[in-house]
C-alpha cells in the first residue's frame, strides 16, 4: 500500500514539482519515500526514512529532469527495505510502481516466476517480474486491488492499470504537454501543473448520485481512470488512450452453488487477504456480511481484533448484535462511542478528509482515526453482498414492479402523490433497472440545473444517462439481462467503483490504514454474479441466496436482524444555518446541508 505520484514531459522539469506532490500525499505512505529520475536513478528526499537516507544519494536541490517518479510507503507485506519501491529493471529500461495488494501472489511466484531471482518476499515484485516475462497480459494474472503504472523508457511509453473493482484510485491530468498522476488528486495539484477550478458537469453529477463517476471528477482538467482499464501515455505523441481490460459479464453457470463450496470460496477469500505482516482489525456491524467475515477470518487470524462505532440512545446502536458476530467467531471487539454534540475539531476531521463533497460524515474517518491511535494498518470491510445479492429493499421494490415495467410509460405521472412523482417520472424515463440510482438522489436534477444555470454553466446530459451510455459502450449485452441483474451491474458499475470505494480510500488512508474488501475479489463477484438462482425467494426476505448460506454459521438472531450497518448521526453534525447563503439551491435534508458544507470547504482550500 502506498501513495505514489509522478510527471512527465518533453521539457526539463525542476525536482521540487515531485517533491512538492509526495509531500501532498505523504500520509498515504509515512514509512518512506523515494524519487526515481530519467537518468534512471534513485534518489533519497527530506521525506525519505534514515535508512533510505543511507542508501541512495541525496535529490540534488538543482536537480531537472524530464521523467520524475515518486512512491510513499506504507509498509504491509515484508516491511524491509528491499520491497522499496520503484522497481527498475536495468536491461529492460522499466520502471514500475503499484498502489495496493496482491493477494494471490504467493501462488503466482510458485507458479510462473519459480526460476526468477528476486531481491524481496513482496506482492509488489512478483507483479513486477509478472509484468517483465508477459508484457501487458500479466494484469489478467492478479487478484487484488491496485493501481500500477509502468515505464518504460526504451519506448518513451507509459502504462497504468486500475484494479477491476476500482479499489484503488489513479488520478491523471494532461496540460501544456505535461502529464501528472498521483494516488489523490491533491497530488496533482501540488505540481502547479494543473489548477483547482471547478468542473460543473462533474459537480452536478455527484450532487445528483453522491459521488461524481469515473472518469470525471469534480475539477477541470483531471480525470480518474476507470475501474478494470489501462492507461497508455506516449511521450513522444502526446496523446493518452484509455481502454477497458475488464468488465463484468453475465453468462448464467446453469448450476446451483451448495454452501460447502460456498464454504471453501470463503475460506480461499480470508486466507488470501490474510496477508501481510502488520495489525488487522475488522470493521464488525450487527449485520450477516461482517459477521460472516468475523466467522472466516478468526480461522486464519484468531487474534483478528473486531472494531465497531456506535452512537447512544441513536438507530445505528447495534452493540448486541456486533458482540454475537463477534463471540460467534470467538474474537476479541472492542466498541468506539461516535459523539452526538461533536467538536469543532472533529467536524473540520470530516470536512477536509475528502477531495470530493459527501452527504454524511464519512464513518470511516472516525474509525481510522481511532484505528491508527491502535496501530492497526489494516482494516477489513464487509463490502459488496448487497450489490451482488439483493442486500437493499430496492431489490425487493424493483421485483415487485418488474411485471408492470411494461406499462410503466403509459402511467400519467399526475397519479402519483406529490413527492414522488418526479423520481416516478425519471423511473418511467430510464426504466426500473436505474430505480435505485433514481432513488438515492441526493439533489433533484431540476435543482440542479437551475443551479448551473445560476452559475452561468451548460446542462450536460442527465447523470442516469450519462451512466446508461457508459454501460452501452462497454457491455452492450448489458439491455438484454435479467431486470434484477440488471440492478445488480449497476450497484457494481456505479455504487462500488465509483462510489464506495472512494468513500473508503481517502479517509483511510488520510489515517495511514489499509483498507481491504474480500467480498470484492472478482472471481468471486463473477462466480456468483452468473448464478440464475440469486434472487429467488427475494419476496420473503433480502439477500435470499446469501441468507440461506450464512444461516449455517450464524446465529439466529443475526440472520433475522433488521439492516443497518456502519453509520453516523449526521442530524447532530450539521447546522442547516451555516450552509444556506453559500450555496443557491434548494435544501431540505441533513445530508445535502452536509454535502453543501463540504463543498464550501473544498472550494476554500
Amino acid at each position: 500500500m502506498c501513495g505514489f505520484s509522478g510527471v512527465i514531459s518533453n521539457g526539463e522539469i525542476h525536482q521540487q514539482t515531485i517533491v512538492d506532490s509526495i509531500s501532498a500525499i505523504k500520509h498515504r505512505g509515512p514509512d518512506d519515500t523515494l524519487v526515481f529520475s530519467g537518468d534512471q536513478q534513485f534518489y533519497a528526499c527530506e521525506l525519505s526514512n534514515a535508512a533510505t537516507l543511507e542508501t541512495y544519494p541525496s535529490l540534488p536541490e538543482d536537480k531537472k529532469s524530464n521523467l520524475f517518479l515518486g512512491f510513499n510507503r506504507l509498509s504491509i507485506v515484508d516491511l524491509s527495505q528491499k520491497a522499496m519501491q520503484p522497481f527498475f529493471d536495468e536491461e529492460r529500461e522499466v520502471a514500475m510502481m503499484l498502489n495496493g495488494e496482491i493477494y494471490n501472489y504467493i501462488e503466482l511466484r510458485n507458479e510462473f516466476l519459480a526460476d526468477e531471482s528476486f531481491v524481496s518476499q513482496s506482492d509488489s515484485e512478483v507483479a513486477f517480474r509478472l509484468y517483465l516475462k508477459y508484457g501487458d497480459e500479466f494484469v489478467h494474472l492478479l487478484r487484488g486491488m491496485f493501481s500500477i503504472v509502468v515505464y518504460d523508457f526504451k519506448h518513451h511509453q507509459l502504462k497504468a492499470w486500475r484494479d477491476r473493482l476500482g479499489m484503488k484510485p489513479f488520478y491523471y491530468a494532461l496540460k501544456d504537454g505535461i502529464f501528472v498522476f498521483s494516488s489523490e488528486m491533491k497530488g496533482l495539484f501540488a505540481t502547479q501543473v494543473i489548477q483547482k477550478e471547478i468542473n460543473y458537469q462533474g459537480l452536478a453529477y455527484s450532487m445528483y448520485l453522491g459521488t461524481c463517476p469515473s472518469p470525471l471528477t469534480i475539477f477541470k482538467g483531471i480525470s480518474s481512470l476507470q475501474a478494470g482499464s489501462k492507461l497508455e501515455f506516449s511521450l513522444l505523441s502526446g496523446e493518452i488512450k484509455t481502454a477497458c481490460y475488464w468488465h463484468l459479464k453475465y453468462v448464467p453457470s446453469g448450476r446451483t452453488i451448495g454452501f460447502e463450496e460456498f464454504n471453501s470460496d470463503l475460506e480461499e477469500l480470508c486466507r488470501l487477504h490474510s496477508s501481510g505482516d502488520v495489525d488487522k482489525a475488522l470493521m464488525l456491524s450487527g449485520g450477516m456480511d461482517s459477521g460472516t467475515l468475523a466467522h472466516y477470518f478468526s480461522k486464519f487470524d484468531p487474534e483478528l481484533k473486531c472494531l465497531n462505532i456506535y452512537a447512544k440512545n441513536h438507530s445505528i446502536d447495534e452493540r448486541p448484535f456486533a458482540q454475537e458476530n463477534a463471540s460467534n467467531a470467538r474474537l476479541d471487539i472492542e466498541f468506539l462511542e461516535i459523539p452526538t454534540s461533536p467538536s469543532d475539531h472533529q467536524i473540520d476531521g470530516c470536512l477536509n478528509a475528502e477531495e470530493e463533497p459527501n452527504c454524511i460524515p464519512e464513518p470511516a474517518v472516525f474509525l481510522c482515526n481511532k484505528a491508527r491511535v491502535m496501530g492497526i494498518k489494516v482494516l477489513y470491510s464487509a463490502l459488496g453482498p448487497d450489490e451482488l445479492f439483493g442486500g437493499y429493499n430496492y431489490f425487493a421494490t424493483v421485483s415487485k414492479f418488474e411485471k408492470l415495467s411494461g406499462i410503466l410509460k403509459f402511467i400519467p405521472s399526475s397519479f402519483v402523490p406529490g413527492k414522488y412523482r418526479s423520481k416516478f417520472s425519471e423511473v418511467k424515463r430510464y426504466g426500473l433497472e436505474n430505480y435505485a440510482l433514481i432513488c438515492r438522489r441526493l439533489f433533484h436534477w431540476d435543482d440542479i440545473v437551475q443551479f448551473l444555470q445560476k452559475k452561468g454553466e451548460l446542462i450536460p446530459i442527465h447523470p442516469i444517462q450519462y451512466l446508461n451510455n457508459q454501460v452501452d459502450i462497454i457491455y452492450p449485452e448489458f439491455k438484454n439481462l435479467p431486470l434484477l441483474k440488471k440492478v445488480s451491474y449497476l450497484e457494481i458499475f456505479y455504487f462500488i467503483s465509483s462510489h464506495h470505494t472512494f468513500r473508503s480510500d481517502q479517509p483511510s488512508m488520510r489515517f495511514s490504514i489499509e483498507m481491504r474488501f474480500p467480498f470484492l475479489d472478482h472471481l468471486f463477484i463473477e462466480k456468483y454474479f452468473n448464478q440464475t438462482d440469486t434472487f429467488d425467494h427475494l419476496d420473503k426476505y433480502l439477500k435470499p441466496q446469501f441468507r440461506e448460506y450464512v444461516s449455517n454459521i450464524l446465529p439466529r438472531k443475526i440472520i433475522g436482524m433488521e439492516k443497518k450497518g456502519f453509520s453516523m448521526p449526521t442530524e447532530y453534525w450539521i447546522h442547516k444555518e451555516t450552509v444556506m447563503a453559500k450555496h443557491d439551491i434548494k435544501t431540505t435534508r441533513s445530508t445535502q446541508h452536509w454535502y453543501l458544507k463540504m463543498l464550501s470547504e473544498i472550494e476554500a482550500q
